[in-house]
């Protein structure tokens, strides 16, 4: 039994020993489990830790409670007392550098020795200890820590850590208002630690209910689950009333504290000289008396049943959160890491500049390539972001374009039943961005405005045939602006009914490259942001030097789908398409098709064994097919077939031009297309000046970079304790 009880006892060492260990690495992100003491000035405080501890504060000018005091008992075989300082989070590095530096060890307490070296460990944490003192680099409080260790056989591993105590009036000479407000701030930080048992220190003559500490504790505590109160003075108590409300407490029968309440007695201010064995031997022979044998037997009385139920409440706490401290540093150490990875290296120099913004040009490069091949299972960007599929987007656009102008795209029906000009309909996907959409993107990026057409066109479908017919259209074109030709029209009159059958080709054109191009640049703009996550440069890559650049090539692309526009709409009607030809003979074999079947007559023959009915045409109609019509009605039956024809020709010609060139070559593709902007050869190219208003580190970057630095050295060195 000896044995099972030497490593429990080493086993529950070992977790606090670990505790303090992280404790003493100030690692600021990680909540430990903890016993805070707080509690008014004048509570009795100090004489609680003294019992507890064996650790008395000097009773010396200046050297009242001014911070934190970590207060570690361990169990050793040679006897000591150790006092160091641990650096406040937030310290400047060669301050905290010479803070650590401070250790100073005694063989046992002594209250002078103990005197000169707080008074040592005040000035270099820069501590105001007389009015006297005009230094306007002190100051009343500090948020760095005192480390008092206490070693000896007798000891029992134990860990409390006292905070200044709360006060109301600033002391002339001394405090301020905002020592006040610091001194309340730094209580309430230790007490919002989801992992603090909170010890709160009331005096018994005073109503509890009127104590401010208490009240902040219920604010950190709403549920009373961690929040311990420890009731001193009971001598002072001389009304029954008062003593009957104290007993209450403890006895928790009225009481909102799950830990309830401990009663323990201070030595008095007179008593310097007795020793801690004696003054347990005073409080236990004072709680056995007439007026408070009541409650002495509760085991919530004296020093030693406050100790023994601190130690096992601190214990099972660490033993309940210590996988869950482990998680929560190495989370935070993987969080450390990323955000220094995404700073990038150190940019001081111009070359560690150049070579972090090519290495982003590359990377913005290596993803774009991927976007535009497919290449989604290559990096991670494309699983959370469709935005990032760029190709798909595209295309789907590019089809949605195509079919507009195929079935939209004319001005005039070219027939009674409109039948997708003889070919078979295909599905497309619909969607895209509504007009809200469109604008948003518009409001988002202010630099498209200039070029881009801010408001979406929709497509309004072709006139019915009925409605404004082609044919007399066309008759109307030939018989204004005929010529001196027989049997045949001039080449203008087929220009001027081509272009203005695709009259709606240019705002339809250049509404699909205006949203293919917000949505290049928005593919970019939120590319830039996942590669560079440092606001500071990228507000300066993206002003300084994309967005200039990036206008340059949508500019190019607006401007070569207006000539493309023009050369197709307002040039001469050329093609040398074989099929063209075949679209002529095709329209021209349908009309006599339609012509035939007019004259057709139903007949029977004896070689039709059934009996059955056949179409067939008198000899004598088929001259009707060409004689019967007049000049203007064969010309304007010719025009027509070659208008409708060379449409057909025209419309996939170019909606193939618009796609591969504007779009494929201009946006994606070519060499001076806008995903080629930014690149690590376009950084080469960028000057000293130009470099440093971009990647040189501003002095915010500087000390988060610093920061980060000492964080992930501390974590690391977190992990390696608590992995043994």
């Amino acid at each position: 039994m000896l044995g099972l009880a030497h490593i429990k006892w080493s086993c529950r060492s070992n977790i606090a020993y670990n505790i303090d260990r992280l404790r003493e690495l100030n690692v600021s992100s990680i909540e430990l489990p903890q016993i805070v003491v707080v509690g008014d000035q004048s509570s009795g405080k100090s004489s609680v830790l003294e019992s507890l501890t064996g650790f008395a504060f000097p009773q010396a000018p200046g050297l009242c409670t001014r911070y934190a005091t970590q207060i570690s008992c361990r169990r050793e075989s040679e006897s000591s007392v150790k006092v160091s300082i641990i650096p406040s989070p937030g310290c400047d590095a060669a301050w905290a550098e010479e803070l650590r530096k401070f250790e100073r060890t005694m063989l046992e307490l002594s209250n002078g020795t103990l005197a000169d070296i707080m008074r040592e460990a005040n000035g270099r944490m820069r501590i105001k200890m007389t009015r006297d003192e005009k230094d306007a680099n002190l100051q009343a409080f500090s948020q760095h820590i005192l480390k008092v260790e206490i070693n000896g056989p007798d000891q029992e591993h134990f860990t409390v850590i006292d905070v200044p105590g709360i006060f109301r009036n600033p002391d002339l000479g001394m405090t301020t208002e905002s020592d006040i407000s610091l001194v309340r701030n730094m209580v309430e930080t230790y007490m919002r630690n989801s992992r603090t048992v909170i010890l709160v220190v009331l005096a018994s003559n005073v109503d509890p209910a009127t104590q401010s500490v208490l009240q902040m504790a219920t604010i950190a505590d709403p549920k009373g689950s961690r929040t311990m109160g420890v009731l001193t003075k009971p001598d002072l108590v001389t009304e029954n009333v008062t003593r009957d409300v104290i007993k209450d407490l403890v006895l928790d029968r009225r009481n909102k504290l799950q830990l309830g309440y401990c009663l323990v007695k201070n030595r008095s201010a007179d008593d310097q000289s007795s020793t801690l064995a004696d003054r347990l031997a005073q409080e236990e022979a004072f709680f056995n008396g007439r007026e408070w044998r009541q409650v002495s037997g509760s085991g919530r009385c004296g020093t030693s049943s406050l100790k023994i139920r601190l130690k096992n409440l601190l214990l099972t706490i660490s033993k309940r959160e210590f996988p869950n401290v482990r998680a929560g540093i190495a989370q935070r150490l993987d969080q450390s890491r990323n955000e220094l990875r995404n700073l990038g290296p150190a940019r001081k120099e111009h070359a560690a500049q150049r070579q972090f913004l090519g290495q982003l040009g590359s990377e913005f490069q290596e993803i774009t390539q991927c976007a535009l091949n497919g290449s989604y299972n290559d990096k991670k960007v494309f699983e959370n972001d469709r935005d990032f599929k760029l190709i798909i987007t595209i295309t789907k656009m590019n089809e949605r374009f195509a079919n507009t102008v195929w079935k939209k795209g004319h001005k005039r029906h070219i027939s009674p039943t409109w039948n997708n000009e003889g070919e078979s309909s295909y599905e497309v996907a619909e969607g895209g961005a509504n007009q809200e959409a469109y604008q948003r993107v518009l409001s988002g990026f202010p630099e498209l405005c200039e070029f881009v057409d801010e408001e979406d066109y929709e497509c309004p479908k072709p006139k019915a045939f009925t409605e404004d017919s082609i044919t007399d259209h066309v008759e109307s074109v030939f018989q204004e602006n005929r010529g001196p030709e027989l049997g045949t029209f001039p080449g203008s009159i087929l220009a001027m009914t081509f272009k203005e059958q695709s009259e709606k080709w240019e705002p339809v054109v250049l509404a699909h490259v205006s949203k293919s191009i917000m949505i290049v640049h928005t593919y970019i703009a939120k590319l830039v942001a996942h590669i560079c996550p440092d606001t500071q440069v990228r507000t300066q890559l993206w002003e300084i030097l994309l967005v200039e650049e990036l206008q340059k090539a949508y500019i190019r692309a607006m401007e070569h789908a207006r000539f493309l526009l023009r050369i197709e709409r307002d040039g001469t009607p050329t093609t040398y398409n074989h099929y063209f030809n075949s679209e002529v003979q095709k329209k021209r074999l349908e009309r006599w098709n339609a012509a035939a079947t007019e004259q057709a007559a139903t007949l029977y023959t004896e070689s039709n064994s059934r009996g059955q009915a056949r179409l067939a045409i008198p000899l004598g109609n088929f001259q009707n097919f060409v004689t019967n019509k007049d000049n203007v009605q064969h010309v304007r039956e010719d025009l027509l077939d070659v208008l409708v024809s060379y449409y057909k020709v025209s419309r996939k010609r170019f909606v193939d031009v618009i796609c591969r060139q504007v779009i494929g070559h201009f946006l994606l593709d070519g060499e001076q297309s806008p995903l080629k902007v930014f690149s690590s050869q376009l950084v080469m190219g960028l000057g000293d000046d130009v470099l440093e208003s971009i990647a040189g580190e501003e002095q915010a970057t500087k000390y988060r970079r610093a920061w980060l630095e000492a964080e992930i050295e501390s974590l690391e060195a977190a992990m390696k304790v608590l992995r043994g």
